[in-house]
């Protein structure tokens, strides 16, 4: 890995923790969890198996969640980030889930 990867990476990563440290505090003020990404595993017959995820007060909850036609709305797994654990994960799991959650971030702390 280059220099310049490393130093884009870090730069990446403190971008988005500040982003994450912010919309908690929006989601402090609002008693609502603001929404990083929305991600459909799989569809079939109308039901779907989803990735959401969502900041807090203090944490990035992953869940993933069935739902749909004959299926009631249940959680299949949960994950439980710190401001400083999540961008690690997010950078090695997806470039696109990655950009994602920083589109997400952009349009909530500006609104």
């Amino acid at each position: 890995m280059t220099n310049e990867q490393v130093t884009l990476d870090s730069w990446v990563i403190a971008r988005l923790q500040d982003r994450l440290r912010r919309a908690s505090i929006l989601a402090t003020r609002t008693g609502t969890p603001v929404v990083l990404y929305r991600h459909t595993i799989e569809e079939t017959d109308g039901a779907a198996e989803e990735e959401i995820a969502t900041v807090n007060e203090q944490y990035v909850v992953v869940q993933v969640m069935t739902h749909g036609g004959y299926i009631p709305p249940n959680f299949q797994q949960q994950f439980v980030f710190t401001f400083e654990q999540f961008p690690d994960y997010i950078m090695n799991r997806s470039k696109e889930l990655l950009s994602m959650c920083l589109e997400s971030l952009d349009q909530e702390i500006t609104d």
